[in-house]
C-alpha cells in the first residue's frame, strides 16, 4: 500500500508537530533535572561537577585496563604501572558566582542542558520518524536501526565527552600560568562542561550522516575517499567552531575522533550505498 503523496502544509504541519513533541519531552527532562538539581551541582559529589574530580591518570589507566582484558601485553601492564606510580600534580580550582542571579541561571541553562540529553531519544526518534516518509518501502524497515544507531553514536559521544575530554582538558587549562589562581564563573564552567557534552553528542553522528547522504544518492563512497584532504580541513574547523574553548588541546581531542569516524563513515556509505549503486549496474 502506497502513502498518498503530501501537500507542503501537510508537511509543515507534521514537522511542527514533531517539533512540538520534541520540545514538550525536552521540557519534561529540564523539569526532572530542576528536581534532582542538588545531585547535579553539587561540588563534592554532583554529577556534572564530577570532571573536577577525576584524574586523568585514572581515565589512561582505566582504558588500558579496559584494553587488557582483550590484548595481554606486557607493556600495558608496565604503562599501568607507570600511571599509577606517577604523582600528578593537582590544580585547586574554585567555582565561584559573581552575581546575585547567576546560581539561578546556571542551574536553569545547565538543567536545560541535561533535560536534552535525557530527551535525546525521542528528539532523535521524532527526527527520524519524519524523514521516514521520504524512503521507499524497501527502506523503511532500516528505520528502528538507523535510530538506535544515531542513539548510540549520540551517547558514545556524549559520554566520551563528559568523562574523557573533560576531565583531560580542564587540568591542562587549569595548569596554564601556574602563578595565577584558578577561580572560575560557575556559568563559565557548567556552560563549557554542557555544551562540550553537546557537541561532541552531536558531532558523533557524522558516520550516520554520511550513510544517509550515501543513501538517498548526494554522494557516494568514492567522493568520500576522494575528498579525504578536504574533509580532514573541515574537521578541524567544524572541531574550533563547536568546541566551547579555542584552545587547541580541546579542538585536537574533538578532531581526532572524528577523523576516526570519517573512516566509519567511509564504511557506513560503502554498507548503505552499494545497493543503489547495483540497481543502475544491473
Amino acid at each position: 500500500m502506497k502513502d498518498e503523496p503530501r501537500t507542503f502544509l501537510e508537511h509543515l504541519g507534521e514537522l511542527r508537530t514533531r517539533l512540538v513533541i520534541s520540545a514538550f519531552a525536552v521540557t519534561i527532562g529540564t523539569i526532572i533535572s530542576l528536581i534532582f538539581n542538588r545531585r547535579l551541582f553539587d561540588l563534592s559529589d554532583g554529577l556534572l561537577t564530577l570532571p573536577l574530580r577525576i584524574r586523568s591518570t585514572d581515565i589512561m589507566v582505566a582504558i588500558l585496563g579496559f584494553i587488557s582484558r582483550f590484548y595481554d601485553s606486557s607493556f600495558i601492564d608496565l604503562a599501568q604501572l607507570f600511571l599509577r606510580s606517577r604523582t600528578t600534580e593537582t590544580y585547586m580550582i574554585t567555582l565561584f558566582s559573581a552575581a546575585p542571579m547567576e546560581k539561578f541561571t546556571v542551574v536553569f541553562k545547565a538543567s536545560f542542558i541535561v533535560g536534552v540529553i535525557i530527551a535525546a531519544p525521542i528528539v532523535l526518534y521524532e527526527l527520524w520518524a519524519f524523514v521516514l516518509p521520504a524512503l521507499k518501502q524497501n527502506e523503511r524497515r532500516y528505520f528502528l536501526p538507523l535510530f538506535f544507531i544515531t542513539l548510540f553514536f549520540f551517547v558514545i559521544g556524549a559520554i566520551f565527552a563528559f568523562f574523557i575530554v573533560a576531565p583531560v582538558s580542564i587540568p591542562v587549562l587549569a595548569s596554564l600560568l601556574p602563578s595565577v589562581q584558578n577561580q572560575w564563573r560557575i556559568e563559565y564552567y557548567f556552560s563549557f562542561v554542557g555544551w562540550l557534552v553537546l557537541a561532541f553528542g552531536v558531532s558523533f553522528e557524522l558516520p550516520v550522516v554520511m550513510g544517509f547522504v550515501s543513501r538517498v544518492g548526494i554522494l557516494d563512497a568514492k567522493v568520500f575517499k576522494r575528498k579525504r584532504k578536504i574533509a580532514i580541513v573541515l574537521v578541524f574547523v567544524a572541531s574550533a567552531l563547536l568546541t566551547p574553548t579555542q584552545d587547541p588541546f580541546t579542538l585536537f581531542l574533538m578532531a581526532i575522533p572524528l577523523l576516526i569516524l570519517y573512516e566509519v563513515g567511509i564504511r557506513f556509505a560503502v554498507m548503505l550505498g552499494s545497493q543503489r549503486v547495483s540497481k543502475f549496474v544491473g
